[in-house]
């Protein structure tokens, strides 16, 4: 039981690693599938980590990993995929924005600000929705836009609303220690 969390973090992350395998060959219907299957194993790991009573400091960073994955690299690059190549430079620029922005602002989460009751910085996830919806715009020019701004988002200090439930004072450490 008290690997469960970390198995559905672990999903999580499969779903980033295959959503980037799925587009080196072209196939982004299912990478963004994917994303929006880690997007649903994301939100049960920590719930399943409170109910079980096995929040631990692995599991969070766990999380972050995964997270950095699905959630920063594999929409950057469905982005560049989609639209960004046809602004050969500025594209891989504006991914790349995205992805390092996503980097910052999970470890800004996890040194900072995992027991606060908001977010400060848009979360990852949210960014990744944005960014895979606005991907549909086949723009290049909006979408390099739109891939800055959430990139900015995600590192400013705008305060967004906190959905989770916080964790216990208490982190107990069982688990993969």
């Amino acid at each position: 039981m008290i690997y469960i969390p970390n198995m559905i973090t672990i999903g999580n992350f499969i779903c980033g690693i295959l959503a980037v395998h799925s587009l080196l060959f072209h196939h982004v219907h299912s990478a963004i599938m994917l994303i929006f299957t880690g997007m649903f194993f994301d939100l049960f790991d920590g719930l399943a980590a409170r109910k079980l009573n096995v929040v631990s400091e692995i599991g969070k960073e766990l999380d972050s990993l995964a997270d950095l994955v699905t959630f920063s690299v594999a929409p950057s690059m469905l982005a560049y995929s989609v639209s960004l190549y046809e602004l050969p430079l500025i594209g891989l620029l504006c991914a790349l924005a995205f992805s390092v922005c996503g980097m910052l602002r999970l470890a800004r989460f996890n040194a900072e600000q995992s027991k606060l009751s908001t977010f400060i910085g848009m979360p990852a996830p949210f960014a990744a929705i944005c960014l895979v919806v606005l991907s549909f715009v086949h723009n290049p020019v909006i979408l390099a836009i739109g891939t800055c701004v959430l990139a900015y988002l995600m590192v400013s200090r705008a305060k967004f609303p906190h959905f989770k439930s916080q964790a216990p004072e208490n982190v107990e450490t069982q688990g993969w220690n």
